[in-house]
């Protein structure tokens, strides 16, 4: 899905640095011109690799934080490396595992899976020798990252869900608009009342693959008892199939979604949105760039309708430094910039992230990005949020929901109490295999 330009990458870097640093004050430090001094001839800048995945848009966005950074450091040079992302765990961890180089400092998207494994470094040493603290940092967002006292990396931003909704529908179909502590019961009958109104083709759109998770958690199931380290899962719960199927039949009783494979492309369920072929979408924040240019009509977000209990996700990837570092003060200093203040605005500028920092998210930067006018709803899902299972066996426990077990039920030709049932066998055997030996 193309994302929509914002005005960052059509300021120059002093503007811009100028520009975040009024947002933030004095705990943005300044660099005086788009491009610092050169370093007297006897001194050679170290050079650091830094690794990502991303799409092009994110991949500019990247790069301008790379300028920014040598303009504030001109004794380290940053030199990037880019794979998709469907390429790029999977070539990191060879080269770990074969002892090759990689970057000294890494995008990382599930941490606890590899910091066992010895490929990061703590970073609590250095945090404790200037005094470095987490406080700003939304505490949900850190789980992934801490192990104890360790830390082993730092997050970048909260894949927080929200609904998106079209005003214009709302009024044409004379419906209320949706607020925050709406229940499933009043999603669902918004969703029969639109549907009746015949204002759009389906009146919303949820993402049936993986977070059907979110649903269980709000219809008060846990699903894992501890995101990194379970020992049991509660999706024998009856309660977790209640949630899945509640949205099962909003599509194959009630009709007022799109068909599953609709619901499988969070692309398709965008595109739709902005067609005004949908009145409600579930979605994050990535989607509003692709909503920002929209004319034909207004917009805004809501807080995720609740089951027994309100739930949301507060993951995100963050940045590690690799153990194979030869520049471990250098890879620091990058880090932390990365991960602060003015690091996070040039991500929050953008449009894409839900910011990680408290301060950030908190600021005008975030908050007055219009639309949406409220911006609230994400940051009141952050403080909910739930991090992501990220145990050795949780992508293979995930996927085979996603693949196998729970399309049937989205199609309407199984039930999800006995599609689930029939799964629990397979899950405790590799619930059991994911343990550590000495657990």
């Amino acid at each position: 899905m193309p994302m929509r330009s914002y005005s960052y990458k059509n300021l120059s870097l002093l503007i811009f640095v100028l520009f975040i640093t009024s947002c933030f004050g004095g705990t943005v430090e300044v660099a005086p011109a788009p491009t610092s001094p050169p370093l007297p001839a006897t001194v050679e800048p170290v050079t650091i690799t830094w690794g990502f995945w991303g799409d092009p848009w994110e991949v500019e966005i990247n790069e301008r934080v790379v300028q920014l950074f040598e303009a504030d450091h001109p004794e380290i040079q940053v030199e990037t490396f880019h794979r998709p992302w469907n390429d790029y765990f999977k070539e990191l961890r060879a080269k770990f595992e074969a002892g090759e180089p990689v970057p000294d400092v890494l995008f990382w998207s599930q941490a606890p899976i590899d910091i066992p494994k010895g490929y990061f470094i703590d970073l609590a040493p250095m945090m404790a020798a200037e005094n470095y603290t987490l406080d700003d940092f939304f505490p949900g967002l850190l789980v992934h990252f801490q192990v104890g006292e360790a830390v082993y990396g730092l997050p970048r931003d909260s894949d927080t869900k929200v609904i998106f909704y079209n005003k214009r529908l709302f009024n044409r179909a004379n419906v209320p608009f949706p607020k925050k502590g709406w229940t499933w019961a009043d999603l669902r009958t918004t969703a029969l009342q639109l549907q009746e109104a015949n204002v759009a083709e389906y009146s919303f759109a949820y993402e049936a693959d993986y977070w059907w998770m979110i649903w269980m958690w709000q219809n008060g199931v846990e699903v894992f008892d501890d995101p990194l380290f379970p020992t049991r899962t509660d999706l024998s719960d009856p309660a977790a199939a209640e949630a899945v199927q509640f949205f099962a039949d909003l599509t194959n009783v009630d009709q007022v979604t799109p068909p599953y494979e609709v619901l499988r492309s969070s692309e398709a369920i965008a595109t739709h949105f902005r067609e005004q072929k949908l009145a409600m979408a579930f979605g994050n924040h990535a989607l509003i760039p692709a909503f920002a240019d929209i004319q034909d009509f207004e917009w805004d977000v809501v807080e995720l309708p609740q089951g027994k209990q309100a739930a949301n996700l507060a993951a995100g990837a963050g940045y590690v430094i690799s153990a194979t570092t030869q520049n471990r003060e250098a890879a620091w200093t990058f880090l932390k910039f990365l991960a602060g203040p003015k690091g996070q605005a040039i991500f929050t500028e953008s449009g894409v992230t839900v910011p990680a920092r408290r301060s950030v998210a908190e600021s005008e930067l975030f908050m007055n990005q219009t639309p949406p006018h409220n911006a609230q709803a994400f940051l009141d899902g952050v403080e909910i949020g739930r991090p992501n299972p990220a145990f050795p066996g949780a992508n293979e426990i995930t996927n085979m929901m996603n693949d196998e077990i729970l399309p049937p039920v989205w199609r309407g030709e199984q039930d999800a109490a006995s599609a689930i049932q029939a799964a629990l066998p397979e899950i405790e055997r590799i619930l059991k295999a994911s343990q550590p030996p000495e657990r």
